[in-house]
């Protein structure tokens, strides 16, 4: 009679340690299915990303320590945590992963070639950034060949313009390729940027020409006219019975001021503010910059940087 107490007290022991064990696998899969997702994400950041790929091999490693204990492999309910458990793994060692990686590389050589005012990798590597996002696969979706064909055509557009994991952008060897709808976005921005040397452009409909001075309008208000249009925008004024007080500021625009660019969405909310040092990268910033569908710009001068 001992032995049999004995005997059912301790397969009680190796059944409570096994349940113990298995809670212990379901608090690794229920923490680690969260950070999974993470690489599903086409927004994820640098940051993310970073601890995603720290987090999840340390999961999968105590997932696999637990699952080695007795009885905890065959336990009926061991499937159930293994299958949040092989989602986070599925998208740590899926394309999806190298994707986000490749677009967080290159939004930081786009913005280094924003800055340098080189358009063509400006474009390019906005253009890859934009691709690996889009390509980014959701973990209900089943991966098919043309995902996966597009998949490795950017990856490998990438590779040859140097944008790998030792940082934003190597040494590029040879003369690769540019395509052809990113050879046509330069082109067009480098029209701009011609147009754009002679300053900001008019505010009147009428005219939009270049190189419109600042003026006032007596109200504290400010507007960008050029001179044919400061004489027909007092007509206009007085016409509507205003006082015809429009003149250019006397003293220009201060070296010291910076130009403010609010990109606004003309169909609906929502607004970015862009900071420039000259009324040509203002202008240049306006009429490249499209952050919504209908984006429409107002200039303004900020006296105080």
């Amino acid at each position: 009679m001992t032995n049999s107490i004995d005997q059912w007290r301790a397969k009680a022991r190796v059944a409570a340690e096994t349940e113990r064990q298995v809670r212990r696998l379901y608090n690794v899969a229920y923490r680690v299915a969260p950070i999974g997702h993470l690489l599903a994400s086409p927004d994820a950041t640098t940051s993310h990303i970073a601890y995603a790929t720290t987090r999840i091999p340390r999961a999968l490693s105590a997932a696999a320590r637990i699952l080695a204990l007795p009885g905890v492999a065959d336990h009926p309910e061991t499937p159930y945590a293994r299958s949040f458990i092989s989602v986070a793994e599925r998208a740590l060692k899926g394309t999806g992963t190298r994707l986000l990686i490749t677009a967080n590389f290159a939004r930081a050589a786009a913005s280094q070639a924003a800055d340098a005012k080189d358009d063509l990798r400006t474009v390019l590597f906005t253009d890859i950034e934009q691709r690996c996002r889009n390509l980014v696969p959701q973990p209900q979706d089943r991966q098919t060949t043309e995902h996966r064909e597009a998949s490795d055509a950017v990856l490998t557009l990438a590779a040859q313009w140097g944008l790998h994991p030792g940082g934003p952008q190597q040494a590029v060897s040879g003369d690769p390729l540019v395509p052809r709808h990113v050879a046509h976005e330069v082109a067009r921005r480098a029209e701009i940027r011609a147009r754009c040397t002679a300053g900001i452009r008019c505010t009147r409909t009428a005219c939009l020409a270049y190189g419109a001075i600042w003026a006032e309008d007596g109200t504290g208000s400010h507007i960008f006219l050029c001179h044919r249009c400061i004489p027909a925008e007092n007509a206009d004024r007085a016409a509507r019975g205003f006082a015809p007080t429009v003149r250019p500021v006397p003293e220009g625009v201060p070296d010291s001021a910076r130009y403010i660019v609010f990109l606004y969405n003309g169909s609906g909310r929502g607004g970015k503010e862009v900071s420039c040092d000259s009324a040509q990268e203002a202008q240049f910033a306006a009429e490249t910059m499209r952050p919504f569908n209908n984006t429409g710009h107002h200039i303004r001068v900020a006296l105080t940087r």
